[in-house]
Parts: structure tokens; C-alpha cells; sequence
């Protein structure tokens, strides 16, 4: 790594370069602002300077428009600029810094305080070099992340009795919303939708937990008041006696399609959209979300499954995208499903979430009876 010197007075330039050499400092030098800037656009030239030392008045481009024109560069935003001028108005040492410079000096050198600024920019790269390594892991660790937990999305069921298939669209690289679904035996589904609080790393954490269980938990008790209470159980366990409490909504459905019969529970999840040839209802609430108390008394309630029932069940990133009053949006949203149907994820996907900046993870599952 070097220091870049700019100067268009080659004995400026000697006694710059010898005196940072006997610094052990490595330098490259340049006579114009237009030289510099064909340096630092050439490949890998960000990793080749640490630093530049730039001339203010120069022919052709001058060290502050040289300046304004680093800053424009994309990984040279953070670059040390120190300009270096003969003249000591104000006028000028605030364009340089307005410019985008790091630091100024003037001529003639004060050898101790350039090298003291030299030291001062160096340190400051060398934080921002270990700050941007430090991102690009953070970075490499979400990637990873959002594909593991994208990796275990259920995939659609497609057959006679039954489709189910969903949209799934985080706001953010990690989501705390989920859902999964599983044949339980020939007749008989478990379809689960869950939102667990906040957002990012520490939601998204909580909400693979509780995916990792639903398999094993699903296949040994099916019913939604085991389920639930067996999910409520573990968040409890999980953060009994911490100062942290984090809880989840969720809708989970048992269906049997022999008996034509729909058994749920919702624990303080927004109302699932239902809709057949015999016209529309909800699935309400039936209880508080998951995690939030020891006890939670959970209550299931049974729905005959009606000649071309499909469900609607979404997270409230869904609601939100009509209107941040809950009920106001479960309207629109009701009014859409019974517009659009089958077609309704397609609508959100093209032309309502695609119109907007999504604050919340969104999560819409449709399961479609025969």
C-alpha cells in the first residue's frame, strides 16, 4: 500500500517522497489531477493506496475539483485526502473540505504536522478497511442465512383433494414470518402460519427454532390445541427467566378431507379469509399469540369444508400493504380474495406489493379444497 502524491511542481514531489520514505512509508507520484484520477480507475487500485496527498492548484483539473471527483467514486468514498496548498484563506481550506478532502496543509511543509496528519488519515483507513471486512463477513453470514432459511419453505401440494402453495416475501434479508404444511396421513393435512415478533437476525433465529420442531411435533399429536400447546411450551422454556420474552402469532389448520371437516386454532393471528360457493367467512382469533403466557388455555373451533372452500392465511405485512388500520385493511384485503380469486397471490405479487416499499415480512399461504 502506498501514498499517492499529486503535484504538479516536481521539486514539491522530491521532498515529499524523500521525506515519507524515510518514514518507511511507500509512495507513487503524479503530476496532474487527470493522471491521479486514471491511477485510482484502474483495476485494483484500492488496494494499492492508502492515501492521497493532493496539490490544490494544479493545471488542467484543480485539486479540488481532482477531490470532487475521487469522492464520486465508488470505493473511494472513505479514501484519506489530504490537499496540500500554498495559500491559508479560509475561503479555500473550506472549499477542499466541502469538496470532500480529509484533512489540509499548507506550504511550506511543517514536517511534524503533515506526518502527525499522515498518521491521523492512516489510522482512520486502517479502521475503515477492518470496518468493511467486518461487513463483508456480516454480509456473507446473511447470505447464507437467508438461503437456509429459504431452503426449508415447503414446497406446493398439488393433487385431488388438495392444493396448497404460498408467497413469501421478506422486507428484509432474514424473516421472522413462516409457514409449512405437512401430509399427515392419506386424508389429512396440518397447515401452519406463524409471525413472530420484530424483525432481522434475532426474529429470524426464533422462527427456524420453531420450524425445525413443526415436523416431529405435526407427525406425533396433528391436533391444533396440542400443537399450539406444545409451541407455547417451548417458547416459554426457551426464555424462562430471561429478560427477553419473545412471543409469535400463528394460525394452524387441521384438515380432513374425508371427514370434509377443518379444526384450528388462532392464536392471536389475523383472521384467515375464507371463501367457497356458499360465500365467505373468517377464521378469528382463539386465543393469545404463543409465548406469552405459561398457561394459555387454547380453544379449537371446527369448520365444515363447503364445495370450492379455499383459505387465505397471511401475516400482517399483508394487511399493512392496503392500510396500517387492521381492520380497514382485512376489508380490502377481503374484497381483493373475492375479486381475484385463486389469481389473488399473483395480484399481490404484480401489482400490490411491486407498487410499494414493504415494511414487514409478508406471507400469504392459499390452500384450495376439492
Amino acid at each position: 500500500m502506498a501514498i499517492l502524491i499529486v503535484d504538479d511542481e516536481p521539486v514539491n514531489t522530491l521532498v515529499l517522497e524523500q521525506l515519507l520514505h524515510q518514514h518507511d512509508y511507500e509512495t507513487v507520484s503524479v503530476s496532474s489531477g487527470e493522471e491521479a484520477l486514471d491511477l485510482l480507475m484502474a483495476p485494483q487500485a484500492t488496494s494499492l493506496y492508502d492515501l492521497v496527498l493532493l496539490d490544490v492548484e494544479m493545471p488542467g483539473i484543480s485539486g479540488i475539483e481532482t477531490c470532487k471527483r475521487i469522492r464520486q467514486m465508488a470505493d473511494y468514498e472513505e479514501m484519506p485526502v489530504i490537499m496540500v496548498s500554498g495559500r491559508t484563506d479560509e475561503k479555500q481550506i473550506a472549499e477542499g473540505l466541502d469538496a470532500g478532502a480529509s484533512d489540509y496543509t499548507t506550504k511550506p511543509i511543517k514536517v511534524t504536522e503533515l506526518l502527525a496528519r499522515i498518521r491521523s488519515a492512516l489510522r482512520y483507513k486502517a479502521a475503515v478497511d477492518e470496518r468493511k471486512i467486518y461487513e463483508a463477513r456480516l454480509q456473507y453470514d446473511l447470505d447464507l442465512a437467508q438461503k437456509i432459511q429459504q431452503s426449508v419453505l415447503t414446497p406446493p401440494i398439488s393433487n385431488e383433494e388438495i392444493d396448497v402453495r404460498a408467497l413469501y416475501i421478506p422486507s428484509k434479508k432474514l424473516a421472522g414470518d413462516m409457514y409449512a404444511w405437512f401430509q399427515v396421513a392419506p386424508d389429512r393435512y396440518g397447515v401452519i402460519i406463524f409471525d413472530v415478533m420484530g424483525h432481522g437476525v434475532s426474529s429470524a433465529l426464533i422462527t427456524m427454532g420453531i420450524r425445525s420442531i413443526l415436523p416431529g411435533l405435526v407427525g406425533n399429536v396433528q391436533y391444533p390445541i396440542d400443537v399450539m400447546t406444545e409451541l407455547n411450551r417451548q417458547m416459554t422454556f426457551l426464555f424462562s427467566g430471561d429478560d427477553m420474552h419473545s412471543y409469535f402469532t400463528a394460525v394452524y389448520c387441521y384438515i380432513d378431507t374425508t371427514k370434509r371437516r377443518i379444526e384450528y386454532v388462532n392464536a392471536g393471528h389475523p383472521p384467515v379469509i375464507v371463501t367457497s360457493q356458499e360465500g365467505n367467512c373468517r377464521l378469528e382469533t382463539t386465543g393469545v399469540p404463543v409465548g406469552m403466557f405459561e398457561e394459555p388455555n387454547y380453544e379449537s373451533k371446527e369448520v365444515d369444508i363447503a364445495p370450492g372452500m379455499t383459505l387465505h392465511m397471511y401475516t400482517d405485512g399483508l394487511m399493512e400493504c392496503y392500510s396500517k388500520d387492521i381492520d380497514n385493511g382485512i376489508r380490502w384485503l377481503e374484497k381483493d380474495v373475492s375479486t381475484y380469486g385463486l389469481d389473488y397471490s399473483r395480484h399481490v405479487a404484480e401489482q400490490l406489493v411491486s407498487k410499494i416499499e414493504i415494511e414487514d415480512d409478508l406471507c400469504l399461504v392459499t390452500v384450495k379444497i376439492t
